[in-house]
């Protein structure tokens, strides 16, 4: 037998492994697709309402990749978000009936009011506010006799978005070395901020809009100083006690130390005495 009937059988061989393989294939049971259960709405859920378990249930098992296809949540990850559209009993909870609190209104605390306002690029640090930033927001103006002053409308405001005439300020993507946690901005085009969002409690949201509304204000932004860390850098001046005048610097500061402590001392109780007053 001959290196070329060797090869031929070999071929053969080969082939007639992958045709078993193939047939094992076309007749063994295919697998069955991952499942994942959704939630639904157990009851009318109105707009801006966060979602919580008593209002949904878990449906029928359904393909992940069906569920993939209308974004719909699972049951766990239902729970928290905040409704953008009426949901009616039955209907599925996904992306397009709910959102995380944050996407629909910046922040997830619900007592807080959403404001907004512009100023120019001179105004607003030089326009590269953003996002986490506490501001302090000035109004400047004239009053009625036509005298210009300057006053604080709002101090330590939140700014929790930032924008461009409505587009992103920036198209860079912020990343961190794992290995040593440098923090790198990233690389990308960068536009200046006009427009600033800020989250307030009510009645500081009516002063904002009160001063830059109707009392015409021009808004000037600055970012604020943090009062508890300027007080943790000042140096305290020591208190140096008061010398006793009429005597010399040496005998003064003797003096005054003495009278110090007999200050501090405490004088004895008086004497505990008997029924009728005798020791």
């Amino acid at each position: 037998m001959n290196a070329r009937t060797i090869a031929l059988i070999a071929a053969v061989a080969i082939m007639g492994i992958g045709a078993i393989m193939i047939v094992g294939d076309l007749f063994s049971p295919a697998e069955s697709p991952a499942l994942t259960q959704v939630a639904h709405a157990s009851q009318q859920i109105e707009p801006y309402t966060m979602i919580t378990q008593d209002m949904i249930e878990i449906g029928e098992p359904i393909r992940q990749r069906d569920a993939a296809e209308v974004a719909a949540y699972p049951f766990d990850a239902a729970i928290g978000l905040m409704t953008t559209d009426q949901v009616k009993p039955g209907d599925t909870i996904s992306a397009a009936n709910a959102k995380p609190i944050e996407e629909v209104r910046y922040v997830r605390d619900l007592g807080l009011e959403i404001v907004s306002f512009t100023a120019g690029v001179d105004r607003t640090v030089g326009g590269k506010l953003r996002p986490g930033h506490i501001i302090n927001l000035y109004g400047y103006g004239r009053d009625e006799e036509g005298n210009n002053f300057t006053k604080l409308i709002e101090p330590q405001l939140w700014v929790v978005a930032v924008s461009a005439a409505g587009q992103s300020v920036s198209d860079a993507t912020p990343e961190v070395n794992p290995e040593t946690g440098v923090y790198d901005p990233g690389t990308g085009r960068e536009r200046t901020a006009s427009m600033i969002t800020v989250a307030v409690e009510p009645e500081r949201a009516f002063n904002l809009i009160n001063a830059l509304g109707a009392e015409s204000l021009s808004a000037w932004v600055t970012l604020s100083a943090d009062q508890q860390a300027l007080g943790a850098l000042a140096t305290p001046v020591p208190v140096e006690p008061t010398p006793t005048y009429g005597l010399p610097v040496d005998l003064s500061l003797t003096a005054t130390a003495l009278w110090n402590q007999l200050q501090a001392t405490q004088p004895p109780p008086p004497p505990r005495t008997g029924d009728r007053g005798t020791p």
